[in-house]
């Protein structure tokens, strides 16, 4: 084997059993672990039944502590009871009083008031009726004054349809005048047309005659004389 071999050899040795010991610490570790662990759990453990143990301990102690408190205030609750009842007991006995005392007092409230609102009554009956004196004299005041209006309203409603039928016949007379007055108009109007016409035809006439007078004329003087003009 050659140096250079046996070197080669002896660090694959050497690796080797390096490696070897780095198998065993690190299978120690492991174990060492794998104790640790274990004994973490047995801790763990412990600690829960001790917590489970000290909750037992605590919800015992809050039992007994509730019962103790639901007795106190039972007992409490009947010292309460016991006491309203005596002061209901005190408190009937003075509403028993109250109640006599109210009744005395209203006897004798009530003979007073009796009185006094007999008196009261009196005196408001003799001024109801002196209201109602004094009410029928304004109402007999005031039907009065309202005949008084009535027949004033009524005189002048009388007063304007009498000035109204007068208004009304005069605008009649008016009207008829005008009427008149027209129908006169227009027969002058007719009139001054006829005498006009008149004119024109006894000039016509005249007209005509002397026509006639000359036509007779000409025959006169045609036949020689023999006829005559009347």
């Amino acid at each position: 084997m050659s140096q250079s071999d046996y070197i080669e050899h002896s660090k694959l040795a050497e690796a080797k059993q390096m490696r070897k010991r780095a198998d065993e610490d690190a299978r120690l570790l492991a174990n060492r672990i794998s104790l640790l662990k274990q004994e973490e759990q047995k801790a763990l453990k412990k600690i829960e039944e001790t917590q489970k143990k000290a909750q037992e301990i605590l919800q015992a102690r809050n039992r007994n502590l509730e019962e103790q408190k639901k007795r106190e205030e039972l007992r409490r609750l009947r010292e309460q009871q016991d006491f309203e009842k005596v002061e209901q007991a005190r408190r009937n006995r003075e509403e028993k009083k109250s109640l006599k005392d109210q009744a005395s007092q209203y006897r004798s409230s009530k003979a007073i008031y009796d009185a006094q609102t007999i008196k009261i009554a009196r005196e408001q009956n003799m001024k109801i009726l002196e209201d109602l004196k004094r009410e029928d004299l304004a109402s007999k005041k005031q039907i009065k004054f309202k005949v008084k209006k009535q027949k004033l309203e009524a005189e002048e409603k009388r007063k304007k349809m009498m000035d109204a039928k007068k208004e009304k016949v005069r605008k009649d007379n008016e009207k008829k005048i005008e009427i008149e007055n027209k129908l006169r108009r227009d027969r002058e109007d007719e009139v001054a047309r006829m005498e006009q016409d008149e004119l024109e035809l006894i000039q016509r006439l005249q007209n005509t005659q002397l026509l006639q007078k000359s036509a007779y004329e000409d025959l006169e003087n045609a036949l020689g004389g023999q006829l005559g003009f009347s």
